[in-house]
């Protein structure tokens, strides 16, 4: 992104946003309620235009070259619009997203299924697959959506906030799941409040307040001065013989 500004109606929410990512990487967003993170992530996808400025993704245009781009990468929204009155399965939602890339009829094939299926081991929901997804907990829920979003081999996962109302092994299957796509080359941007449990595999930290008001190596993100414009009540903590920062969210 180059100098990139959005607006939401008349409200400025995005204000002259610049940065690169280097692949393969792992960047976590964070910063307060209505920073702009999710606006963010919707830019990069093509959903939502600038009035000003220049974005690429995998050197596309995600608004001229969307179609192109959609299939290249996952995403997990912070709420997902997966019809409660449909009665779907664990399985047909783990397909969705390799369907949604094939032209019509979108009949899954072996490999799709098999695609599907391997997701879904990833995240320990493999035997869900003739499930109701509706009838599901919130947090085994969220795990078949992630599953969908990796079942396409996307090259960038993006992930709105997926890790608040997991449980402590959920968490673990995730990040050990965000760990092999690193190994394996690929690119994710994570937005998250807080930076545990995700910062022990975080490259780049964005600190993002409608602007940017940090980005670099965590190290040198991770400082409480540096921080203090946006979370005035940031804290320091020793966690397992780690310091930690506790980011005391404004909820601006």
């Amino acid at each position: 992104m180059k100098n990139v500004s959005v607006k939401l109606g008349e409200r400025i929410v995005l204000d002259d946003i610049s940065f690169e990512i280097e692949k393969p990487s792992l960047v976590l967003v964070v910063g307060p309620n209505g920073a702009g993170k999710t606006t963010l992530i919707k830019l990069l996808l093509g959903m939502v235009k600038p009035f000003k400025g220049f974005v690429k993704v995998l050197g596309l245009n995600p608004f001229t070259e969307g179609l192109k781009l959609r299939s290249l990468i996952g995403y997990v929204p912070q709420k997902d619009k997966v019809s409660y009155e449909v009665p779907l399965k664990v399985g047909e939602v783990a397909l969705m997203g390799i369907l949604l890339r094939k032209g019509f009829p979108r009949i899954p094939q072996k490999e799709d299924i098999k695609a599907a299926r391997k997701a879904l081991e990833y995240l320990g929901m493999e035997d869900y697959w003739d499930s109701p997804f509706n009838e599901l907990s919130g947090g085994q829920q969220k795990r078949v959506l992630i599953a969908r979003a990796l079942a396409s081999n996307p090259i960038i996962l993006f992930l709105d906030e997926v890790f608040a109302g997991l449980d402590v092994e959920s968490q673990e299957r995730l990040l050990n799941v965000l760990r092999m796509l690193k190994e394996n080359g690929r690119t994710i941007m994570v937005i998250e409040h807080e930076l545990d449990p995700i910062i022990s595999l975080t490259d780049r930290i964005l600190v993002l307040n409608k602007t940017i008001c940090v980005y670099g190596d965590p190290v040198d993100v991770l400082n409480e001065d540096k921080l203090k414009t946006v979370y005035p009540y940031v804290k320091a903590v020793e966690r397992e013989g780690r310091r930690m920062l506790i980011l005391g969210d404004r909820h601006a």
